[in-house]
């Protein structure tokens, strides 16, 4: 199993918009009927956190990540936020791909 992070900056003022456009599109359930995903959430920061929301995903594999990434439907969805964004460029969204570290008990 591998979790991606995808770290999301609100335009100012824009918070509220971008949680309902998640909600109003369906991207998490959406997300969650693709092939390989097993879970998905959106988080809104409490702190001082550069990001103002993540999106964590848990999928099979890395290739059932990029799947998403690469889903015509998840690309047309890009206009409409990045239009809540404070984003300068048109770079597609893409997060971050990890894979659980297992450590050692030290009992």
């Amino acid at each position: 199993m591998i979790r991606s992070v995808l770290p999301l900056q609100a335009a100012a003022g824009l918070g509220g918009e971008l949680e309902a456009f998640y909600a109003d599109q369906r991207i998490l359930e959406r997300a969650r009927a693709f092939p390989g995903c097993r879970a998905a959430e959106l988080l809104r920061s409490v702190d001082d956190s550069p990001a103002t929301h993540l999106v964590i995903a848990d999928w099979d594999s890395a290739a059932d990540y990029r799947n998403w990434v690469d889903d015509p439907w998840r690309a047309s969805l890009s206009e409409g936020l990045f239009a809540l964004l404070d984003k300068n460029d048109d770079e597609p969204l893409v997060g971050g791909v990890f894979e659980l570290v297992e450590l050692p008990s030290q009992n």
